[in-house]
C-alpha cells in the first residue's frame, strides 16, 4: 500500500520530469506500484497527492455493499435461483447466459455465498 509521504514524493518527482523508475527508487517500491498508483489517480499530468490520498482512503472504507445487493435485479434472480435449488457456482456460470449483455447482473460463487 502506498502511504501519503510515498504519494507526496510522487507528486513532487512527476512536475520536475522525473522518471518514475527514479521515483521508484527514492521510495523504495516497486516498478510497478508507482506506474498503477499514477495511472489510477490522473496519469503524469494530472497526479495530486492529495487527491490520491482522499481516492484511496474512500476504496478502502468498509462495509462495502455486498456485490448481490449493487445491483437492483440481481438479488431478486440469485434468490429465486437459490430456492429453486442451483448452487452458487451454478448461478454464476449461468448468469452470463441469462444476462449476456448486463455485465453487473453477474457474481461470483464467492459472492453468492456471503451475501446468503
Amino acid at each position: 500500500m502506498v502511504c501519503v509521504a510515498d504519494r507526496e514524493e510522487i507528486s513532487r518527482g512527476l512536475p520536475e520530469g522525473v522518471q518514475l523508475t527514479e521515483i521508484e527508487t527514492r521510495i523504495g517500491r516497486d516498478p510497478s506500484v508507482v506506474s498503477r498508483e499514477v495511472g489510477r489517480h490522473g496519469g503524469r499530468g494530472a497526479y495530486r497527492a492529495h487527491a490520491a490520498q482522499e481516492a484511496a482512503a474512500l476504496s478502502c472504507e468498509r462495509p462495502k455493499p455486498l456485490a448481490v445487493d449493487r445491483h437492483p435485479r440481481l438479488p431478486a434472480v440469485v434468490h429465486r435461483m437459490l430456492v429453486g435449488g442451483w448452487s452458487p457456482a451454478s448461478i454464476a456460470g449461468r448468469l452470463p447466459i441469462d444476462y449476456p449483455d448486463d455485465h453487473p447482473c453477474r457474481v461470483s460463487h464467492e459472492a453468492t455465498y456471503t451475501w446468503v
